[in-house]
């Protein structure tokens, strides 16, 4: 194995059908195949699935985690709960004990959806803290531009950092049309 040891982080992974998952599981296959050591961190997903990728299973990482569907549902009407920081300090401390051993973490759409707020926030503040070294946000789609989930959020934290460009992320729009849309 190549010393680079990439992460690919999203609310579910194989075998959960969905686009998203699918490009996961190419990307995670491909770089095994080129030998670099590959993880999945998700919520939902299945080791059986990915092998021989290594599968990280963190149930608040699912955006249909109950807890997080709970907070969620305050949020999607502009209310943040007064446990929201709580849930994001847990998640950031389930995080970093798994990040830490990453040197390329690729993210996908969690910096520009919604589903998963306290999940943006923990990732955001261990960027900050250095604790994650190189980001790639691949965006599938868009929050804040999407006709159906756009009355969703609202200005101000956190859902503004569903638009804020991070200095130390590098994004990826997987159509010219995203690229708009991101830009």
């Amino acid at each position: 194995m190549k010393s680079n040891r990439i992460g690919i982080v999203h609310y579910s992974a194989p075998p959960v059908i969905g686009g998203v998952e699918a490009v996961i599981e190419a990307h995670a296959k491909l770089f095994y195949q080129k030998g670099y050591s590959t993880s999945v961190i998700a919520g939902r997903g299945d080791l059986e699935a990915l092998v021989p990728v290594n599968y990280i299973a963190l149930p608040m990482v699912d955006s249909q985690n109950p807890e997080i569907l709970r907070l969620s549902s305050e949020l999607e009407v502009g209310c943040v709960p007064e446990d929201f920081n709580t849930v994001v300090n847990t998640l950031a401390e389930q995080l970093a004990i798994r990040l830490n051993q990453i040197d390329h973490l690729i993210v996908h759409n969690i910096f520009t959806k919604h589903f998963n707020l306290p999940l943006t926030v923990a990732l955001i503040y261990l960027i900050d803290k250095g604790l994650i070294r190189q980001t790639i946000a691949w965006c599938h789609d868009m929050t804040w531009t999407s006709p159906s989930s756009r009355s969703k959020v609202f200005p101000g934290y956190p859902w503004d950092l569903l638009r804020t460009q991070h200095p130390e992320v590098t994004y990826v729009a997987v159509s010219e049309r995203r690229q708009r849309e991101l830009a």
